[in-house]
């Protein structure tokens, strides 16, 4: 059972959600270590995992499952969602509060056949094909009248979130649009309206001009380690105009996005040793894209959320970003 839960207090909605608790935890402390026999994302494992919602080959092209030998990218449903139900429930108000039984859904994005660990062991093509699987998957959900917003994300090692070592994306379909989204999305349109700019255009403009910041450079994109970063080494990697919608993306600029993506794990892996990390596409609610500007953030964790920030959500970054830039170099 799970449903949402709206916090008056704090201005956020939370996600209760038992489910999750039936994971299965391959990452544990080294004195609890814990493997799994059989991993279900391996090539020959596939009846361990749901039936198949898409299977790409090598070239991206639609297979049936009968040719699983051959997948590149398979998308499943997650076992253990955040949301569960696939209907629209009504906010139901008790005292209060506002709850709703959730709805939405959550899939999984599995990038190769292989056992790796890191987005930095992918084929820079087993990486596009990945990236192409979850376009279809976006243009899918903003078809349904019970999602709103999609978060396309992956956790990597046990620090970061995730619960099996194969590496794997997850694409999270979201029945509400939390408050911090929608005051990203008024931002946006605040910005756009006023300058006729993007606000991330702007930023990165200012970035490339000032250059201590920048960590790499491709032919539509730019690297940069954000002026006021949260957490050490946080990354983003923006394109330089603005993009609307990533599943309109061409398949040229996704090549540059596994590229950078893939570079900067790499250093970061190299620099940091093997640390935990996220890496995630941001993008408004489907109903705000008229002014969105989609871009990826990748953030290592190195550093623990103590009671200052979550008291005050001032968060305490202790790498200037103009450091990590200039090492990340």
């Amino acid at each position: 059972m799970s449903d949402l839960r709206f916090d008056p207090v704090f201005n956020q909605w939370i996600a209760v959600s038992e489910i999750r608790r039936e994971r299965p935890l391959e990452f544990l402390p080294l004195d609890q270590v814990r493997k799994q026999m059989i991993c279900p994302f391996c090539k020959g494992n596939e009846d361990e995992t749901p039936a198949p919602l898409l299977v790409l080959d090598s070239w991206a092209n639609e297979i049936t499952t009968e040719q699983s030998v051959q997948w590149s990218s398979r998308v499943i449903p997650n076992k253990y969602p955040t949301y569960e139900s696939s209907k629209r429930q009504p906010i139901l108000e008790t005292g209060p509060f506002s709850a709703s039984a959730d709805n939405g859904t959550q899939e999984l994005i599995i990038p190769t056949p292989r056992h790796v660990c890191s987005l930095s062991e992918l084929e820079i093509d087993e990486f596009v094909v990945s990236l192409i699987a979850t376009q279809f998957r976006l243009r899918a959900l903003r078809k349904t009248d019970s999602v709103r917003h999609a978060m396309f994300f992956k956790n990597c090692r046990h620090e970061a979130g995730s619960s099996i070592e194969h590496t794997h994306f997850q694409l999270l379909g979201s029945p509400i649009v939390s408050p911090f989204l929608q005051h990203r999305a008024e931002r946006f349109a605040a910005h756009q309206q006023s300058t006729g700019k993007s606000l991330l255009q702007a930023v990165t403009e200012f970035e490339i001009q000032q250059k201590t910041r920048v960590v790499s450079q491709s032919e539509n994109f730019v690297v940069i380690c954000p002026f006021a970063s949260r957490l050490p080494f946080q990354v983003w990697i923006v394109p330089r105009t603005p993009k609307i919608r990533f599943d309109g993306s061409e398949r040229s600029g996704l090549e540059q996005v596994a590229a950078l993506s893939h570079q900067i794990i790499s250093r970061m892996e190299s620099l940091l040793g093997l640390a935990a990390y996220n890496w995630m596409l941001h993008q408004l609610p489907f109903e705000s894209e008229t002014f969105d500007h989609w871009f990826i953030e990748i953030v290592p964790r190195l550093s623990k959320t103590a009671g200052y920030e979550m008291g005050t959500d001032i968060w305490v970054n202790a790498v200037a970003p103009e450091t990590a830039a200039k090492r990340l170099r």
